[in-house]
């Protein structure tokens, strides 16, 4: 083992260790660092994908096969940027994304060492190497720009030292460092301008392995910008004194950091795809959230690792992801107590729900996914008991589990690409407040009648049509279909890639967005139409309940009838997850294809029944009424 019990036993009273095994070490210190899987269940599938540019990123397919051998990458060398290959869409389509790098060199040229030493040339010449830059990256981007294929555009490595010495000004522009960091900013805000184009940050990469065995800049130009190799031994074999190769004088560890950068760019495809995604974490208190116990009043301080997690579920909630406790506790006390326990790091009101009891974890966290709705799958449960983790594991299976090892957390959960979002929407920043509403919702639910609840309600639903991706609703559309698992009638998942696709075929994008008297729903449903079929609909699952998506079933219907369509068709395909949609359809007075199961259809001569409680309207130029 690579970590034990030490010295335990000249220190009597004090528990053995959490033992570390080689492999975990292993995984939590080499390539894997920055990008954690502990949190992964899916295997990941094929990829293919392609790589364009210069020297630094040849390797990547060769690489990428020794990560996972179904990982295949072909490489187009390009340091003529203004010319590009053609590749036909039909090639495009065989690829999951490219990766672009655009060779420093071609970019910087070699002049810089020679400007003179005033700031305004130097400004002048960066203001040049952007230009050069842009129209480099506009042209190497080109299946990006017309095919929206996912890509990753390598950012560059920033040189170790200021050559001017030390003492010299960090910040200033003659200075090399810094100039590479304004271009990283320029080429970063670019990237930012395309859709479905991601800047990958290279020189993080390389800090966190350790510039001294990556790069090169302490042996070759500041404008070569890769890493160190041997590449270039042969060439002083002739030397009176032969040198040994470049690896007998540095410690290189270039491997390591080619197989660091694709595991971060497959951690940010992941991402996209939002596999095995998070959308809840639920946390035990003591020894957990803070040190110590808090009813036998063996409170330690926060600071360290306790500050440092409470701090990362703050950024979880930012990202839209559901906080709740699960505490064997007193609850009165423990709101008593908050505040001094925890020094203003976190306030109880983060934490969408809460279950402070001594009640059996397992019945806690099933009545709250019952509650708001989320699946066992998209949850991680952290406590410091082993025992309780076993019985969290045992009760439910599909629940990820954490809390063995409390310096991992923080990089988890920050870090890990099940935690993240490809963007972070209004309606991402809101959950908490969302969830807290449609809980408090809910307890109204239970003293009303079903109709007397939804008139209470005061609904009001809106639909708009987006014609092309840059509409504003598009990244939130995106994410509501790549995360709703109950009510999603196909179980598909897309990129901008295929929602490019689609606008291209003529098929239309329906959104729904809603709001009661407790809160703004946002945008909560969406539905891919082609003429008059419904191929994929998806509805959050705090709508479901209210009738919203017969309200949809309606409009579309009426729309329809005014394009003079006899039908109104959809598409149905049983998933793992998708009960909550999988009586839809025949609910609402369609019928099964004999041929087709997963082909339902309605006669538009049948009137769709309007639901009474909503009122509903549009936002779009083509509107056909208003309710």
């Amino acid at each position: 083992m690579c970590c034990t019990i030490g010295e335990v036993e000249d220190h009597p009273g004090i528990q053995q260790f959490t033992e570390i095994s080689p492999e975990l070490f292993t995984q939590h210190n080499g390539p894997l660092y920055r990008t954690p899987i502990d949190l992964q269940r899916m295997p990941d599938r094929p990829l293919r994908f392609l790589v364009i540019g210069g020297c630094l990123a040849q390797p990547f397919p060769e690489v990428a096969s020794m990560i996972n051998p179904d990982f295949k990458g072909d490489f187009i060398l390009l340091n003529n940027f203004d010319s590009f290959p053609d590749i036909s869409s039909e090639e495009v389509s065989q690829y999951d994304f490219q990766i672009i790098h655009l060779p420093l060199r071609s970019i910087l040229g070699n002049a810089y060492s020679r400007l003179p030493d005033d700031i305004e040339s130097h400004e002048e010449y960066l203001a040049q190497t952007q230009e050069y830059l842009a129209r480099y990256l506009a042209n190497v981007i080109k299946l990006n720009t017309e095919y929206k294929l996912p890509t990753f555009v390598l950012g560059f490595m920033v040189p170790q030292q200021n050559p001017l010495g030390r003492l010299q000004p960090r910040y200033d522009i003659r200075n090399i460092m810094h100039f590479m960091e304004r271009l990283n900013m320029f080429l970063a805000s670019e990237v930012a301008k395309r859709q479905n184009a991601y800047f990958v940050d290279v020189d993080q990469i390389s800090s966190g392995i350790g510039k001294k065995a990556v790069q090169d800049d302490s042996v070759w130009s500041f404008t070569h910008g890769t890493t160190l190799s041997d590449g270039d031994h042969d060439h002083d074999l002739n030397r009176i004194e032969p040198p040994l190769p470049m690896q007998n004088h540095y410690s290189a560890r270039w491997v390591e950091f080619f197989d660091a950068l694709l595991h971060e760019i497959f951690a940010m495809h992941r991402t996209l795809r939002q596999q095995d995604m998070v959308k809840l974490v639920a946390v035990d208190l003591d020894d957990t959230l803070w040190r110590g116990v808090a009813a036998e009043g063996t409170l330690g301080a926060i600071e360290g690792w306790p500050m440092g997690f409470m701090e990362t579920l703050i950024y979880l909630k930012k990202r839209g992801i559901l906080l709740a406790i699960i505490s064997k506790n007193d609850e009165e006390s423990i709101r008593g107590k908050w505040n001094e326990i925890v020094q203003g790091q976190i306030a109880f009101s983060d934490f969408a729900i809460h279950r402070i009891n001594f009640r059996s974890k397992v019945e806690n966290l099933s009545e709250i996914l019952r509650e708001v709705n989320i699946l066992p799958k998209n949850v991680v449960m952290i406590d410091d008991n082993p025992g309780e983790r076993a019985s969290i594991e045992a009760g439910l299976p599909d629940v990820r589990v954490l809390g063995s090892h409390l310096y991992y957390l923080k990089r988890i959960l920050l870090w890990a690409p099940e935690m993240q979002q490809p963007v972070i929407t209004s309606e991402s920043s809101r959950k908490t407040e969302m969830v807290q509403a449609q809980l408090e919702r809910e307890s109204v639910r239970r003293r009303l009648s079903h109709e007397e609840f939804l008139q209470s309600l005061h609904l009001r639903v809106t639909v708009s049509i987006l014609h092309e991706i840059s509409d504003v609703h598009i990244s939130r559309t995106l994410v509501l279909f790549n995360k709703t698992n109950q009510f999603n009638t196909t179980g598909g998942r897309y990129t901008l890639e295929h929602f490019q696709r689609n606008f291209a075929a003529g098929k239309r994008l329906y959104v729904l967005q809603a709001e009661d008297r407790f809160t703004q729903y946002g945008l909560i449903g969406a539905a891919w139409v082609n003429q008059n079929r419904i191929e994929h609909m998806v509805m959050s699952c705090r709508a479901l309940g209210l009738d919203i998506e017969e309200s949809f079933l309606a409009y579309l219907a009426n729309r329809l009838v005014l394009e003079n369509k006899s039908t109104l068709d959809g598409v149905l395909l049983l998933t793992d997850a998708n009960v909550a949609c999988r009586q839809f359809y025949a609910a609402n007075g369609f019928t099964n294809s004999p041929d087709n199961p997963a082909f339902w259809s309605r006669e538009l001569a049948r009137p769709f029944p309007f639901p009474a409680h909503i009122s509903f309207a549009e936002s779009d130029t083509e509107s056909i009424f208003l309710r």
